[in-house]
């Protein structure tokens, strides 16, 4: 395994984290629903454990710096978007200090590899691997043949256009808001101060495997800004501070039950069983998974995505391929929950 586990925050996802956070006015009331979805009591939960998170938003938003660059680049785009431009901003982080350095087609290009990547390979491809999008005309072509939902594509098409921009307007809105941050950390130092301290006792097997699957050397970091997130990107993932309090209320047995109603809606889309079936005769890329099913890539990863985060699908590194596989091991244990509980 070759994960490297730091035991810090990662200060421009956290801000990016926190940005995010607060451009939106039901963001505690997403955080109880994604909770009540995954089987907890959302309020509880949210009570219990996430005192420390409450503090640290509610803080940076207090010290927040808002401008006018900041509030069009997130009235321009859909959260979905948002997630890539996010993505972008992390990955080509070493520009953060000079902006000036962005080079707009690369930009496009990397966007672009995000936009259609399936997932199948674990690193970045070189610059001349990825999709060459000079002008209006091939933009277009792009934008046209990529698997997005309509609406989808207006956005897509305006980030492309003129990523360097937003991408420079991103960055300066995290320079603004470091001392909202570091305001935002001190106000929580002491219990973050533990999470973190107990970090050394972090085991993930699952999420360890999926990151060292996916990604080319990935350095991991804690977050507090997402407590409840397991994210893999190209060269860095991300773990929530609270995932494991999660998982282990799950191990105990308080969740059983809900976990398998999780379990059981996750598979009562038929796209996702015919997937689980095809994985039953052998592991499979995603590419090969679409072709195999007749669905399109994105809809796969989708798909694949909710079945990883139910603990019905892994992953392994093959051939500079990432192919999922059946963890057949949670699928046996799923299966005896039910007999226990019908039987």
């Amino acid at each position: 395994m070759k994960l490297t586990i730091k035991n810090q925050l990662d200060p421009l996802f956290e801000i990016l984290s926190l940005l995010f956070l607060c451009h939106s006015d039901t963001w505690k009331e997403k955080m109880i629903y994604a909770l009540d979805d995954y089987g907890v009591s959302g309020e509880l939960f949210y009570r219990e454990h996430l005192k420390t998170f409450d503090k640290y938003v509610e803080t940076f938003q207090k010290h927040k710096v808002q401008k006018p660059e900041e509030d069009a680049l997130f009235e321009s785009f859909s959260e979905d978007t948002f997630m890539i431009i996010f993505v972008l901003a992390i990955e080509k982080r070493s520009c953060i200090d000079h902006p000036e350095n962005l080079d707009l087609l690369e930009l496009r290009s990397l966007l672009a590899y995000f936009i259609t990547d399936s997932g199948e390979h674990p690193r970045l491809p070189d610059i001349k691997e990825l999709p060459q999008l000079p002008d209006e005309t091939s933009l277009i072509d792009f934008i046209d043949g990529a698997d997005l939902e309509s609406e989808e594509k207006w956005y897509m098409l305006n980030l492309l256009r003129k990523a360097d921009y937003w991408l420079t307007s991103l960055y300066k809105a995290v320079e603004s808001n470091k001392d909202a941050y570091a305001k935002a950390l001190a106000a929580v130092e002491e219990p973050l101060r533990l999470q973190l301290e107990q970090l050394a006792s972090y085991h993930a097997p699952d999420f360890f495997k999926i990151a060292d699957a996916c990604a080319d050397k990935p350095a991991l970091y804690p977050s507090l800004a997402m407590p409840l997130i397991q994210m893999v990107l190209y060269t860095y993932g991300y773990f929530g501070l609270s995932i494991e309090t999660l998982i282990a209320d799950e191990a105990s047995g308080r969740l059983t039950k809900d976990a398998v109603i999780r379990q059981v809606k996750s598979i009562s889309d038929k796209s996702k069983l015919d997937i689980l079936c095809a994985l039953k005769e052998s592991p499979m890329y995603n590419l090969k998974l679409s072709e195999h099913l007749g669905l399109s890539p994105s809809t796969v990863s989708h798909h694949t995505n909710t079945l990883l985060s139910c603990g019905f699908v892994t992953v392994e590194k093959k051939e500079g391929k990432v192919y999922y596989c059946l963890h057949r091991e949670n699928i046996s244990r799923f299966i005896s929950s039910l007999e226990q509980m019908l039987l």
